[in-house]
């Protein structure tokens, strides 16, 4: 289960965020500016304009969520940047098993190609090894980020 919740799980919640229709701002507002309705269908459009937040703080949450989870993939799942798994008895463990999730990412892709709304989240090949790694990419972007951040804020004002 830890595992699973380190890679797979990770990976599906974190790279599934901005999919779809959750980039527009009504479906996924970042907070309410005002207690939400008391009374079920006495809300006007107006209404619902109020208690969106405001375009700036739409942008800083927008391209932040943009920049976190949709990059490309670091460290697949089941692979290793260092040689830790030299020997051979282990190495043709983890030579197995990558071969196993490359069978597991095809029959996705091809289950997934017949789809109207295909879910990738769970493939092999989308998983990253460890939130480990997805942290380590965060931490990379976190100055390029401030930076695109500052220079929308500029060019919206």
């Amino acid at each position: 289960m830890i595992i699973f919740s380190c890679s797979a799980l990770h990976s599906a919640v974190n790279f599934s965020q901005v999919t779809g229709l959750a980039l527009w701002m009504p479906n996924c507002p970042v907070a309410m500016l005002r207690p939400p309705p008391q009374v079920k269908g006495g809300v006007t459009e107006d209404d619902i304009l109020s208690f969106l937040p405001d375009v700036n703080s739409t942008c800083r949450v927008l391209m932040t969520l943009e920049m976190l989870v949709c990059l490309p993939l670091q460290v697949p799942l089941c692979h290793y940047n260092e040689a830790i798994f030299a020997d051979g008895a282990h190495r043709r463990l983890v030579e197995e098993v990558q071969a196993q999730l490359a069978a597991i990412s095809k029959d996705i892709v091809k289950r997934n190609s017949r789809l109207e709304l295909p879910y990738p989240y769970l493939c092999p090949s989308h998983i990253e090894n460890s939130v480990a790694s997805d942290l380590i990419r965060q931490q990379q972007l976190l100055i390029t980020g401030v930076k695109i951040h500052q220079t929308i804020i500029i060019t919206i004002n």
